[in-house]
């Protein structure tokens, strides 16, 4: 598989462990011949400086690109062209950022914790976010899948992801408060 990037869209806040993640891509390159690059698209701010301060002072640039704002009718593109989506937060409520790459057509590769095991389950690849072995390893699994596995892995996790809908979920709260009027 011709690996031309990894791809992390949200915001920089630091529970969203960005730093661990330039660690391990600045790990992941040490020993690849090609480089394997992150792109981040977020929007500029205080968090997103201090991101830029810490890829310079991990020399991270030739492998972390900061893409700032990219428009809807963009980041799909650029979720599909991905390796895979990377998601290391530590903290989270849903955690929508996986299911919109997922959805686009890319594979992601997200934390283990428990918020994300009970919406992912077994639709998604693994790894401990206080960990920079970990995350590096994970992207090295995924950049070791050949084409096949890794678009049946995305297939799957598509499929397993329908249960999630909006409509769905409008209906199951509509359906809560008409039993309480």
């Amino acid at each position: 598989m011709k690996a031309d990037y990894f791809v992390y869209t949200g915001n920089a806040y630091p529970h969203k462990n960005l730093s661990r993640l330039v660690e391990a891509m600045v790990l992941l390159n040490k020993d690849h011949k090609q480089i394997i690059k992150l792109k981040i698209s977020s929007s500029r701010g205080i968090f997103t400086e201090r991101l830029e301060a810490l890829i310079k002072k991990n020399n991270a640039s030739k492998c972390v690109e900061l893409l700032g704002y990219v428009p809807d009718d963009k980041i799909n593109k650029l979720y599909k062209n991905a390796v895979a989506f990377v998601f290391p937060t530590l903290s989270e409520g849903f955690g929508l950022p996986p299911k919109e790459a997922i959805e686009a057509g890319t594979y992601a590769v997200i934390s283990d914790i428990p918020v994300l095991k009970e919406v992912y389950k077994d639709s998604v690849l693994y790894f401990d976010p206080l960990d920079t072995n970990s995350i590096a390893n994970a992207l090295i699994k995924v950049l070791s899948m050949d084409k096949l596995e890794r678009n049946k892995k995305i297939k799957y996790a598509q499929k397993f992801l329908r249960r999630y809908s909006w409509l769905k979920m409008a209906k199951e709260t509509l359906k809560i408060y008409e039993s309480v009027i």
